[in-house]
């Protein structure tokens, strides 16, 4: 990092295709870490603690230091496919699992195959419909026909 020391981040999708990785504020504020941006400059504490520092450039904080990709421990959990699929899932805009079949039985997915997937809350709660109601032409005459009629 910024002052030579070697920080570890943990819980985090490190790809090592790519040239630059994002490190999400909200995944830091999990661990506990605040974060102060002033002048072009933020600063990432853990109690009193700087353990990150950034400058920033074309609206982006870039980290100031390197990264260690050599000595990485990946961790997996048992079920790999199942981690793919619903990887697969969000950066394909959350597609349906019929659309992933088909992706699947054309070879775009690669090698992996796709399973079942589990629930995914953005696919229920953010993909909803609003209706709207259909204009109503009122045949009461007075105020008292709507009294009557809400009773």
């Amino acid at each position: 990092m910024h002052d030579g020391i070697v920080r570890t981040l943990t819980d985090v999708r490190h790809v090592l295709k790519l040239r630059k990785n994002l490190i999400s504020l909200a995944a830091l504020d999990s661990n506990s870490c605040s974060y102060r941006a002033t002048g072009g400059v933020i600063r990432t504490m853990k109690g009193a603690l700087v353990v990150m520092k950034g400058l920033k450039q074309n609206s982006l904080y870039l980290l100031q230091g390197s990264t260690v990709t050599g000595a990485t421990t990946i961790a997996s959990s048992s079920d790999i496919d199942s981690d793919t699929t619903k990887l697969c899932h969000m950066c394909l805009g959350h597609m349906s699992e019929r659309g992933m079949d088909v992706l699947s039985k054309q070879g775009l997915l690669g090698s992996k195959n796709t399973r079942k997937r589990d629930f995914c809350e953005h696919c229920v709660f953010e993909k909803q419909w609003r209706v709207k109601f259909s204009r109503v032409v009122h045949t009461t005459k007075g105020t008292v026909d709507y009294i009557h009629s809400d009773l």
